[in-house]
This record gives structure tokens, sequence and C-alpha cells, in this order.
């Protein structure tokens, strides 16, 4: 039963806090990135935004990985760097928004490929990500590519309990039909975001900031969520939540 109060009471105020903070404000400076989503090998694809006055990174150091060529197909808006010469152990790929170059016959685009080829003990890889053009302040400033071992899909909970997605989806469920969040609420619209894209493979924490959901609020549905207790009704509902600006 204290388990549940706890739920009654922390989850409310773990969903307002999303609206207290921005995402400009709570954004890491790097995301994670898993290797098979990077390949495009699984969900949506890669995608890395480079902003005006802010380099973008994109890292393979955790692969172990060094970088043996890479190709950018529109560079008109682009410059690419590395950390050391290509092929004698590169690792980390640097991009900066440019403006004024311009060559004949090359169409300019709204955002472009990059493809990298990468080479380690275990052969050739090839990573694809789609290059866009930020506006505002950065939201982070490098991507950070983690192999698939490592990359965790699952989030901690409580007494070393691992959740996934799953019990995130049955925990949000479960708040709506008890009235701790109003099904209207946009925290409920940013929550369905957030397993839609884990659904598709991407990781957790890039998955709460692309929905732009508090990793507070999931934690608390998720353990609703592998709870096998039904939480008591409140006797009011959740109030609806303003979205961010």
């Amino acid at each position: 039963m204290n388990h549940i109060l706890r739920n009654l009471i922390v989850l409310p105020l773990a969903i307002a806090a999303v609206t207290e903070i921005t995402p400009v404000v709570a954004a890491p400076i790097v995301r994670s990135l898993s290797q098979s989503i990077a390949q495009g090998l699984s969900g949506n694809g890669a995608s890395v935004t480079v902003w005006a006055g802010a380099g973008t990174n994109i890292d393979f150091t955790r692969t172990g990985e060094t970088i043996s060529r890479t190709w950018l197909d529109d560079p008109h808006a682009v410059v690419v760097d590395f950390d050391a010469p290509l092929g004698k152990g590169a690792s980390i790929v640097h991009l900066k928004r440019v403006t004024g170059i311009h060559f004949p016959n090359l169409p300019e685009t709204k955002a472009t490929l990059l493809t990298v080829i990468t080479r380690s003990r275990y052969g050739k890889k090839t990573y694809l990500f789609e290059v866009r053009y930020g506006s505002g302040s950065p939201q982070y400033a490098t991507l950070a590519i983690a192999p698939d071992s490592q990359a965790s899909r699952g989030l901690t909970i409580g007494d070393d309990q691992t959740a996934n997605w799953r019990n995130v989806d049955r925990g949000l469920q479960r708040a709506i039909a008890n009235q701790l969040i109003s099904a209207t609420s946009p925290v409920v619209l940013r929550v369905q975001n957030f397993l839609a894209l884990t659904r598709n493979g991407m990781l957790l924490q890039p998955a709460a900031e692309q929905a732009q959901v508090s990793l507070a609020v999931v934690s608390k549905l998720a353990e609703m969520g592998m709870s096998t207790t039904t939480p008591s009704p409140q006797s009011q509902p959740f109030p609806q939540q303003p979205s961010l600006k």
C-alpha cells in the first residue's frame, strides 16, 4: 500500500516537472546511438543535426573502430574534419556549419547524407547519417555510437529491476485508467511518441529527449507498469498539463 501511495504522490509531481524544464536546458551534451540504428539495420535510421556556431561530433571511440573514408553528398552548408588522418586512427567526425560555398551543377538541399566507412579487427562497416541543419540553441554536441551489446534498452527501476517500453506502456494505461493523469494531457502524447520511438529501436535516453518527456515520468510509469497491485483511483483526475514552448 505504501508503494502505491508513493506512486499516487510522485507521478503527478514528476509529470508536472516536465512543464518546468525546457528541452534546451535539460538536453545533455552527449547523445548515444546504437550501431545497428546508425547502420540502418534497425529503427528508422540515424540523423545528426548541426547548428550554426556550434560543431557536432560523431564519436566512434566506444566501438573500437577507426574511420577510413567518408562521403558528404551536399557539402555547401557543412564541412567535415577528423581527430586524426583517415585510415590512421581517426575515430571522431567533426561537422561544422558554413555559408557562402557553392558548387556548380551540385543541387543545394535542406538536408544531406553523410556516409562513414569504418574498419576494425572484425572487418568493415558502413554508417549512414541524415545531416540536418538546426536553428536556435544546440541540443547536443556529440553523437556517441555505442556497441549494440552496450546499448541498453532497459531502465533500472527500484531494486535493480529492469523495465522496458512495454512496462511504460502498461503504466501509462494504468495511470489513465486510475485518473492519475488525464487522457487528453499533452504529456500522454509525448509518452506515446516516446513509446513509438523505442519500439522502432531508439535508445531510451534519446527517445525521451526527442519526445520531450522527462525520464522521471518514464521511470515512474515503468514502475507502475511492473507493479502487480492495482492502485486506487484518485478522488479527482490529474489536471491537463500545458504543452512545452
